[in-house]
């Protein structure tokens, strides 16, 4: 179940990261601009806004951090029982 779950994520996060670049590049075709012209100048469908990928960027690390922190957790718990149980067999069997 671990495997599907974990197989999953880096499915979906694959996805994602593919598929917003792909999506930007689609929506607006290159142009050469043979003078520099001020963002505000420009038409809006030539305007890429900082903030929703800010906004993006922001969130996405914190995701990423999280799971990873609950990725460490868990496997932290799992040794930590495994030792418990060892540590159990051990004075069971009277060895010290």
């Amino acid at each position: 179940m671990k495997n599907i779950t974990r197989a999953v994520v880096i499915v979906l996060l694959a996805v994602a990261c593919v598929h917003v670049p792909v999506a930007i590049a689609a929506a607006q075709p290159p142009k050469q601009a043979e003078t520099y012209v001020p963002i505000d100048q420009l038409p809006p469908q030539d305007q890429l806004p900082a903030a929703p990928l800010l906004v993006g960027a922001y969130v996405f690390v914190p995701v990423v951090l999280f799971l990873y922190v609950l990725s460490v957790a868990r496997r932290m718990t799992a040794v930590q029982r495994e030792m418990e149980r060892l540590e159990a067999d051990i004075k069971r069997s009277g060895r010290t």
